[in-house]
């Protein structure tokens, strides 16, 4: 095979182009000079306006056909993508060269960077965007790549001039041929870790796996690089106990950690040094992932007035406690979340912003572990904060073992038992017309929350809010 790195231009083609991840790299790639094409089986906006925009040619469906036509020097091939795909096949059989997402990403652009990776099982999209813009008001002009979109830039991805680069750094497998953590692929020199619980169960046998990777994620960091960890995490002290690099952790005031920070006004200090700021997300959850990115700008040098000023005009993240919708008898909020923890958290920070409110939760059980039993127990206690559950049966139960799959019907039974009101729908319009009948003289909050496109819901929510309540 040839030395791909010759050539200043290459042909490079992706399979699985929409994901959010692959539609970034291939806007990068673009920037780069190389000329990118693109197949999928689904292909809907944002993202295919978003690749339409760059002049990305796009094919429908996978067919051998595409490669042979396009004659690519490069195959890109996206992680849910398997043996047997029409794509794949021909790629092997010709000896084409290919990378994985992951892969491409460190031989395009990280190789020669100053990467942080920011991992962990909650928070990775806040920190990360909210690092990047730290970054990015010091004046550092970084690069960041990100499985979210942050408000303030309303892309996921940079390519900067600066020596920084800032990546979500996620705990899920690579590829079909590369079954190890995206985040051992990016080779960090930099690392923070979030929260560690269990999660990806269709990857993960248990915690104890992905408590192994963690611990050989901190191994990769070189001795001149820094880990910043969250304390309220007892693994996470745990692989950290002995440290091999500059090593730093966060927490509320009063625990035993190096960076501490109070709510509110956000207070976080260290040393004798003290950010004080008010940012605009809310949350103890937030507080966390704020004091995550400063903890390690601090680390890094970065000045106390480029962290205030960045905190105070972070906007936040799309899908992350977004407001859709806002008026006097209702405000509609999506959120991201689907881990047990995250739903609890969210819906806690949501009542107490709004103590008054009535919350309706309304979810969709669509990650490929919340559709399974591993959280049947815990689910349900998820939703302690709500006045009202809606929920949709779990997105292609069909495709997790019968004897792996969740029980919905139990999980809104154990909610009931609660003395919270719970429902359980076969489709989103039948959540939306049931939903505002719950509406009354109260200003009532909706927080909806997947990790997927739940059926177009937030549209139509946000369509009958307008017709009942008016514009907000």
């Amino acid at each position: 095979m040839e030395n791909l790195f010759r050539k200043s231009q290459l042909r490079i083609h992706m399979i699985g182009i929409c994901g959010v991840g692959m539609s970034a790299l291939a806007g990068m790639l673009m920037e780069q000079g190389h000329k990118v094409s693109g197949s999928d089986t689904e292909m809907y906006p944002p993202i295919s306006t978003q690749l339409g925009m760059l002049n990305i040619p796009l094919f429908k469906g996978y067919s051998s056909d595409t490669v042979e036509k396009i004659q690519p020097d490069l195959v890109i091939i996206g992680n849910a993508i398997s043996r047997g795909n029409p794509e794949v096949e021909i790629v092997l059989n010709k000896r084409i060269q290919y990378f994985s997402m992951a892969q491409s990403l460190y031989n395009f652009f990280l190789f020669n960077k100053e990467v942080i990776g920011v991992a962990g099982t909650h928070g990775k999209t806040t920190t990360t965007s909210l690092l990047a813009y730290i970054l990015d008001q010091a004046g550092m002009q970084p690069s960041f790549f990100i499985g979210g979109i942050p408000k303030n830039y309303g892309k996921n991805y940079h390519v900067g001039k600066g020596n920084y680069f800032v990546i979500e750094a996620d705990e899920y497998d690579s590829a079909y041929f590369e079954k190890v953590p995206k985040f051992m692929v990016y080779r960090p020199t930099h690392c923070i870790m979030t929260s560690l619980e269990f999660d990806h169960a269709d990857i993960y046998k248990n915690f104890d796996e992905i408590v192994l990777w963690f611990t050989r994620l901190k191994n990769l960091i070189p001795g001149n690089g820094c880990i910043v960890y969250n304390s309220m995490y007892p693994h996470l002290s745990t692989i950290n106990s002995k440290p091999l690099s500059v090593t730093k952790s966060y927490g509320r005031l009063g625990a035993d950690c190096t960076y501490h920070y109070e709510n509110e006004i956000l207070t976080i200090s260290m040393d004798g040094k003290q950010v004080q700021a008010k940012p605009k997300i809310f949350g103890h959850f937030n507080y966390q992932n704020i004091a995550a990115a400063v903890a390690m700008a601090l680390t890094l040098g970065v000045s106390l007035g480029a962290i205030v000023t960045a905190i105070e005009s972070f906007e936040g993240v799309k899908r992350r406690q977004e407001i859709l919708y806002s008026g006097n008898y209702l405000t509609i909020i999506e959120d991201f979340a689907h881990h047990p923890t995250a739903i609890k958290n969210v819906l806690h920070e949501v009542s107490e912003r709004y103590p008054e409110s009535h919350i309706i939760a309304i979810y969709e059980p669509r990650s490929a572990t919340s559709r399974r039993n591993v959280f049947q127990n815990e689910l349900p206690l998820a939703f302690s904060d709500a006045d009202y559950v809606f929920m949709k049966r779990p997105y292609r139960l069909d495709k997790v073992p019968e004897h792996e799959q969740i029980d919905i019907e139990k999980v809104i039974d154990d909610i009931r038992g609660q003395s919270i009101p719970a429902i359980v729908c076969d489709a989103v319009d039948e959540i939306v017309h049931e939903t505002f009948k719950q509406i009354h003289n109260k200003h009532t909050v909706m927080v909806v929350m997947s990790n997927g496109g739940f059926d177009g819901i937030y549209g139509l929510l946000v369509s009958q809010a307008k017709k009942q309540f008016g514009s907000d």
